[in-house]
């Protein structure tokens, strides 16, 4: 995969297009759309100027992604792989993924649309601290946003040739990229244990390909994909997956290449300890400007000592935070600065992190005049088939505030 402003500005219409129509073949009403788009774009192409811009576009990458996501490649197919088995990976992938759009991405896309209409259409930037590679719920509560970033401990890692390997490996490949999305699909978050071990292996090695299959599911097509390492300033220099580099960007657009977007990960330790190390992590994210929080099962770590810069950071800088009781603590969003709306039930937190409830937040729920129901299930709590969500707005922004 290359960077994807090397590639020339102008692409023909027949490989733009084709990679969308290929993916219809599969039947579903979501590749369906994906082909009705497409038709239209070409039936709009006529009134456009000849000489008109379109964006890079990485047909390897985005191919390869097609593939993890149990959808079909445009021009890289493995010949190695009969229709039959790739059918039964597309088959069970389908089955998942009409789950998760069920469970999932209609019941919070129709919750967003009541409750934070005009906050989720911001088109800046949305930064997700401990996401590990969680771009669906990312993408589903924040739609429109030009930028995600992305951290997590976890590994960048990188794609595996699935057009030219032999059949066994690639059956395996895929089965461990599908394990290993289990508990993000089915209970709304990515379990950290079962993290360490799925993307620490010599063949899936990081979250990189996860990241792919969501970009792709949710119907976006992959334009390019860079590694790139930090300077001491914070800016990004791109470099080749072989040079430890500390992050990845994910370039893509939509199926009428008319929104572009791009979703960064980073590999990163957020402790007090490693940012004063490392401050070119917070120089990073500052440079995008202004910027919306989203936090989800994030193991209490800002509840810690440890983790009181990036805590303050968040208080200090977003004009939004969208989260559940494990990301800042209730107490530290302060009513002069804050305007919070609380949805959903708080009566417990799982039995691993009993020593974080919070009295002032079950309190909070209890005094509210009417209950702001959740249709959908994240977080730990689904445990007990609960759900709690804290909306913050800022009053003031306060850049100094601690």
């Amino acid at each position: 995969m290359q960077n994807s402003s090397s590639f020339p500005r102008r692409l023909s219409t027949l490989i733009l297009v084709s990679s969308i129509l290929f993916i219809s073949c599969g039947g579903s009403s979501t590749e369906a759309t994906l082909a009705k788009e497409a038709a239209e774009r070409l039936n709009n192409e006529a009134t456009q100027p000849a000489d008109s811009a379109r964006p890079s576009f990485d047909t390897l990458a985005n191919d390869l992604s097609s593939i993890i996501a149990g959808l079909r490649p445009a021009a890289y197919t493995n010949k190695k792989v009969t229709d039959y088995d790739h059918q039964v990976y597309r088959t069970q992938v389908a089955q998942d993924w009409s789950l998760v759009v069920k469970q999932k991405i209609d019941p919070i896309t129709s919750w967003r649309k009541k409750n934070m209409a005009a906050e989720s259409t911001d088109t800046g930037t949305l930064f997700y601290p401990f996401a590990g590679a969680d771009f669906l719920y990312a993408n589903t509560f924040f739609p429109d946003c030009r930028n995600y970033i992305l951290v997590g401990l976890e590994p960048i890692g990188k794609f595996l040739r699935c057009d030219t390997l032999p059949k066994t490996e690639l059956l395996n490949y895929l089965e461990k990229i599908r394990s290993a999305l289990y508990f993000s699909n089915r209970l709304g978050f990515f379990r950290t244990e079962s993290m360490q071990k799925d993307l620490n292996q010599s063949t899936l090695d990081g979250t990189l390909p996860l990241i792919a299959f969501y970009v792709k599911r949710t119907h976006h097509l992959i334009r390019g994909i860079t590694y790139f390492s930090l300077d001491s300033a914070g800016s990004p220099l791109e470099c080749n997956a072989s040079q430890s580099p500390v992050g990845v960007r994910v370039d893509f657009c939509d199926s009428l290449l008319q929104k572009n977007q791009s979703v960064y990960y980073l590999s990163f330790d957020l402790s007090d300890e490693n940012l004063k190390k490392h401050g070119e992590m917070l120089a990073f994210v500052k440079g995008f400007g202004a910027q919306n929080c989203f936090l989800k099962a994030a193991s209490y770590l800002m509840f810690n000592t440890g983790f009181r810069t990036m805590r303050n950071y968040l208080l200090g800088t977003s004009g939004l935070i969208l989260q559940d009781d494990s990301g800042i603590p209730y107490t530290s969003f302060k009513p002069a600065t804050w305007d919070i709306s609380l949805f959903g039930t708080y009566t417990k937190t799982i039995d691993r992190f009993e020593h974080k409830f919070q009295p002032a937040l079950e309190k909070a729920y209890a005094d509210q005049e009417q209950p702001h129901p959740v249709p959908f299930r994240i977080g730990y709590n689904v445990k007990f088939n609960e759900t709690n969500l804290l909306l913050a707005k800022r009053k003031i922004l306060n850049c100094n505030e601690k």
